[in-house]
């Protein structure tokens, strides 16, 4: 395995689940009906969040440290999961983080405790960014509270630089995000409907770093392991 990231991904049967794979449609070549947007134009938007799936980051991907591999990952995050609680997260909105459209709670704080927790359990796993990785964080755009977490943690947007987010598009220009947005805030009237709690996290995996990334195991927070 490539890398390995723990996200929050929505659980199979909801319709928050069913809104990401019509909007990212991973095995889909034309925007799904009523997105109102012409093919080309969706592929560009959709590119990066569909390589990596829909779901909101609690510990952003990493290649395994030496030592390590991902039986006692696995391991790990069970005992994890095991010693909490779900964690609530509230009502989703569309929102606009950076030039990206996403969907993030109400609350900014919300899920901030849980991804804190994550970030640091598991660092032990995570193999030291190379200048390569870092680069590609585009450091000379960061703070230097963020930089300074990028080179610490392997990513920049922790603890209190976290938001909880679902992205559905990549940067976007002003008007593109209004035309964009006007459809996707009604396509995802149902999946905003209800509340978002984090009962369960997801292992997940890729293989090279041209491939997607996918749901290895899905743990549940205060119970065993789902597989």
């Amino acid at each position: 395995m490539h890398r390995y990231a723990l996200y929050y991904v929505p659980p199979p049967g909801t319709a928050l689940a069913a809104f990401g794979a019509r909007w990212l449609g991973r095995d889909a070549c034309a925007p799904p009906e009523g997105a109102g947007v012409s093919a080309e134009d969706w592929r560009r938007a959709v590119a990066t969040p569909r390589r990596y799936g829909f779901h909101a980051t609690l510990k952003a991907p990493f290649r395994l440290a030496e030592g390590k591999d991902e039986r006692t990952l696995g391991e790990a995050l069970e005992r994890f999961c095991r010693a909490r609680g779900p964690a609530p997260v509230g009502k989703l909105a569309l929102r606009v983080l950076s030039d990206f459209l996403v969907l993030a709670p109400l609350d900014p704080r919300a899920g901030a405790a849980l991804a804190a927790d994550c970030v640091s359990a598991f660092d032990s796993f995570r193999a030291p960014s190379t200048a390569a990785e870092i680069a590609r964080r585009r450091p000379d755009r960061l703070t230097a509270s963020q930089k300074a977490k990028l080179e610490r943690w392997g990513y920049p947007y922790v603890f209190e630089d976290y938001r909880f987010h679902l992205s559905l598009t990549g940067p976007l220009e002003s008007g593109d995000r209004a035309r964009f947005g006007a459809h996707i805030a009604r396509m995802a009237l149902a999946a905003i409907a209800e509340p978002v709690e984090i009962a369960e996290i997801c292992l997940c995996g890729q293989t090279s770093p041209d491939a997607d990334f996918v749901v290895l195991a899905r743990f549940a927070l205060g119970r065993p392991p789902q597989r």
